[in-house]
């Protein structure tokens, strides 16, 4: 692979993996820069200031009280050329398929080396999506009855909700008017046949 006017950016809550990540991601000398970030804020504002320019995001699943997939759609409305790489230690056939419902350009174990990234990158560059051997073990263990019943816009909503949003608050954060947030709400009870979005939070945590 040739080097690229991309950039890369390695967001992560962890700074001692972000910038053992970045050390590797600059080793590639495909990027014509290495960022290393860990406030969504501060990700936010530098797509924002690059949202004309190619970003290939490296992004960890599991950052403090949440995990990151509500911020693949953000980082995708705010940067149309952007490139998503999920980077995760996740063992969980169930949050393997929730990953993958976000439909990231891949999907590297925590554990990859020098070589992984340059397969991921060789791969997704070919217009496929990558994921790791590892991940996708795991992934074709889970049983196929199981299917999760929301879809990745109503797990971005119910993301708000458990973090306290009102629906005005969750509307605001999603883009969306009061009235269509309502109607995913109610959807979503429907689906899964409960109430109230307390038992609704619960169905979705357990």
């Amino acid at each position: 692979m040739k080097k690229t006017e991309a950039i890369a950016i390695v967001f992560d809550d962890h700074l001692l993996f972000a910038d053992s990540f970045s050390a590797l991601i600059e080793r590639l000398d495909l990027f014509r820069s290495v960022h290393t970030l860990s406030e969504e804020r501060e990700l936010i504002s530098f797509l924002i200031k690059h949202s004309e320019s190619p970003i290939y995001l490296f992004l960890d699943y599991y950052l403090k009280d949440k995990n990151s997939l509500p911020l693949i759609n953000e980082a995708r409305r705010l940067n149309k050329l952007i490139t998503i790489i999920i980077v995760s230690s996740v063992i969980s056939p169930t949050t393997i398929t929730n990953i993958l419902s976000y439909n990231p350009n891949g999907l590297v174990s925590k554990s990859s080396g020098f070589n992984s990234i340059v397969e991921c990158l060789r791969i997704i560059n070919q217009g496929r999506q990558y994921i790791s051997p590892a991940i996708s073990e795991i992934a074709s263990n889970t049983n196929p009855t199981v299917k999760l019943p929301f879809t990745a816009r109503e797990l971005d909503i119910l993301h708000y909700f458990a973090n306290g949003l009102s629906i005005a608050q969750t509307a605001e954060q999603a883009h969306l008017s009061k009235h269509t947030i309502v109607a995913h709400r109610r959807k979503m009870m429907a689906k899964v046949n409960v109430n109230s979005i307390t038992e609704l939070l619960f169905y979705a945590r357990k």
